[in-house]
């Protein structure tokens, strides 16, 4: 069980990461367009961040189950 919130905890704090490093390094050019090179993190960070809490859910799902079944 202490295996799923650690995956889950790594997934979210890396979904937390790349969003940050996306965020960290746009800025404003010159002419006003808005510059991005990790444009591609933000997907990415999502994909993270979701998974990490379809582990927590599931994780607390079936550990709720046990515990109904005992």
């Amino acid at each position: 069980m202490k295996n799923n919130y650690l995956l889950a905890i790594v997934l979210l704090s890396l979904g937390v990461t790349c969003l940050l490093i996306q965020g960290a390094t746009s800025k404003v050019a010159d002419n006003g367009l808005l510059v991005e090179p990790f444009f591609f993190l933000v997907p990415i960070s999502y994909l993270l961040f979701f998974s990490g809490i379809g582990v927590l859910l599931f994780g607390f799902i079936t550990s709720k189950l046990k515990k109904s079944n005992r």
